[in-house]
């Protein structure tokens, strides 16, 4: 078993399993589980070595594409090289994601904040989160993975 993750030399890389309906994000970072947790992925294991999240079964198209895109735009948000491919990528998850993590940033406020999920991708202060994250209709090779799994 290998892990596109440490293939592409990332954080973390959000897919769809070849010939497969299971939407898989693998990551050893521990940060990033705790966003993927977050954001609706479940952990999976075959011990001692193999970890990885994957969305529950039975979630519609638009629900794994809205989870997947706010996944990676909290990765990244929060500074991890995280990618996501091409066909699990929401414009309107994106653009919500990135209005939350703006509201974030701008509250500066420890209560306010701590009130999202989006607090925990929240950079430091002094950095731009939404710089983080790719626009939905100019993604670049880098930060979207379109290749067959």
């Amino acid at each position: 078993m290998s892990f596109l993750h440490e293939e592409y030399g990332t954080d973390a890389e959000i897919y769809r399993r070849q010939f497969s309906t299971e939407v898989i994000a693998d990551s050893s970072n521990a940060h990033a589980h705790r966003i993927l947790q977050a954001c609706g992925f479940t952990e999976r294991s075959i011990p001692p070595l193999y970890v990885w999240h994957e969305l529950p079964a039975g979630l519609g198209e638009e629900e794994e594409k809205a989870r997947s895109t706010r996944a990676v735009c909290l990765l990244r948000a929060a500074g991890s090289d995280a990618n996501i491919d091409e066909a699990l990528l929401s414009p309107a998850a994106h653009a919500a994601v990135l209005a939350e993590i703006h509201q974030v940033h701008t509250l500066h406020s420890g209560a306010a904040a701590s009130s999202s999920p989006a607090a925990e991708a929240h950079p430091p202060a002094g950095t731009d989160a939404v710089a983080a994250v790719p626009a939905a209709s100019s993604t670049s090779a880098s930060a979207v993975r379109g290749r067959s799994r």
